[in-house]
């Protein structure tokens, strides 16, 4: 892939909120879990836990948790992102800041939904209050959870965006030190 194709991809990216009742399947969600699984992660620690959720009930209690994700339970598929914290004992000298590890979850969450992007599904970032998630799905105490994502096929009208939105200039978010 060249940097014009990536580029590309990368503004077709946008966050779905609408999906269509086809199903997403297994075997498209363990590919986008492989691509995540080659994310980059402190010291190669891979301390990401991806809990796939295809029961529409799971997905419906998992709603009350989600920060701004009332539409959760209409995704195909939603995937709660841990973080095994138990590294930081394994190497504390390299683990010096406990959320470099979420953020190792997180750049593997980016990929799933550049993936999804890729293979013309839908996805959304979910921000997720962990306390209540990590208590209804009965996490390990040494797991946080960092997010979720939500994957889905495109409801109708929902496949091509017509807006887009303004971002802020590039000249006020960089700072070049020459």
């Amino acid at each position: 892939m060249n940097f014009p194709d990536f580029e590309k991809l990368v503004k077709q990216r946008r966050s779905i909120r609408y999906y269509s009742d086809k199903p997403v399947s297994k075997d498209d969600v363990l590919k986008l879990l492989e691509v995540a699984h080659l994310s980059p992660s402190v010291e190669n620690a891979q301390p990401w836990h991806f809990h796939v959720i295809f029961n529409q009930d799971m997905k419906r209690k998992l709603m009350s948790a989600c920060c701004y994700g009332n539409f959760v339970d209409a995704a195909g598929v939603f995937i709660v992102v841990s973080c095994d914290h138990s590294h930081e004992f394994s190497m504390p000298e390299v683990v010096w800041n406990p959320k470099e590890l979420e953020f190792s979850c997180m750049a593997a969450m980016m990929h799933v939904i550049l993936g999804a992007t890729a293979m013309g599904l839908g996805s959304c970032w979910v921000s997720l209050h962990h306390g209540q998630v990590h208590e209804f799905m009965k996490l390990p105490r040494e797991h946080t959870v960092v997010g979720g994502v939500m994957l889905g096929h495109f409801k109708a009208g929902e496949e091509k965006s017509g807006e887009h939105f303004e971002r802020k200039p590039l000249s006020g978010l960089v700072t070049v030190y020459d």
